[in-house]
């Protein structure tokens, strides 16, 4: 497979020019939700028209069609996927992405709300005499995994995993997952599914339960808030703490890449 930032002569993104439109940068305000008493500072974000639907298009082709069955425990989670390992398609998504986070997002240090938060205090805890830790965004891990969710694929509640790189001071804090199509809907309108659902902390329940539970009742007893799919969207959120799934696709078939956001720890003085 050619990883390469361009496919034949046509580049995998197109440059950002004033025919393109806005990206529109959308905070999610978990203060203002149902999932405010365990949220009300965690950091997400949507930017929608991120790419292009043509760009989109593209960049799901040049992934390739190697579709692998992704399926774990007791059908946690059923979807397919292709992995591609290009530090130039990670760095042309990583461009566009980073372009338009809050800067408080981009450098996180201690006694900063929203960095303890996103971090985690562990990991500003430590200095080098009057220099203390700041975590500043650096680049997209180049792995970059491409999903296919057809009807009756989901992933059940969840939380990201930090990546941290052998041999480097360096970690993921946040994941941007980017919808490449529109999930249809039903013959008669029903709902596609696809959502992504933030869900209330499930911080002291049993892995088993989380697994084994019916959705039905598990979206009676739980509140949560969707994110649903869009061509060209992205959302961006961290990795800590911050309980999400990837809801059954109803009809049709989605379509995503995900990539791991790195940040680089420096000493600094503040």
């Amino acid at each position: 497979m050619d990883s390469s930032a361009s496919q034949g002569h046509k580049p995998l993104l197109d440059p950002v020019g004033p025919q393109r439109p806005a990206v529109i940068a959308t905070p999610i305000d978990f203060s203002s939700s149902r999932l405010a008493a365990d949220y009300s500072s965690f950091f997400a974000i949507t930017l929608d028209n991120l790419l292009t639907p043509e760009e989109c298009v593209r960049l799901q082709s040049a992934a390739g069609q190697d579709w692998q069955t992704l399926s774990k425990g007791n059908s946690f989670r059923e979807c397919q996927n292709i992995l591609v390992f290009s530090p130039e398609w990670a760095s042309a998504l990583y461009n566009r992405i980073v372009a338009h986070l809050p800067e408080d997002v981009k450098a996180l240090r201690k006694d900063d709300k929203v960095a303890e938060i996103i971090a985690g205090p562990s990991h500003l805890r430590a200095s080098v005499g009057a220099r203390k830790t700041v975590w500043r965004i650096k680049e997209a891990n180049e792995r970059l995994s491409f999903l296919r969710y057809q009807p009756g694929h989901h992933f059940k509640p969840h939380c990201d995993a930090l990546f941290a790189r052998p041999g480097k001071d360096e970690r993921s804090f946040l994941t941007c997952q980017i919808y490449l199509n529109d999930v249809p809907q039903g013959p008669s309108g029903d709902p596609s599914g696809g959502e992504t659902r933030f869900w209330t902390s499930q911080v002291g329940k049993r892995q088993k339960d989380l697994e084994t539970k019916d959705e039905t009742e598990h979206n009676k007893e739980t509140s949560f808030l969707d994110i649903k799919p869009k061509v060209g969207r992205a959302l961006v959120f961290q990795q800590r703490m911050l309980w999400h799934s990837g809801q059954e696709v109803k009809h049709g078939e989605k379509f995503t890449v995900r990539l791991d956001l790195m940040f680089e720890r420096h000493f600094e003085k503040l």
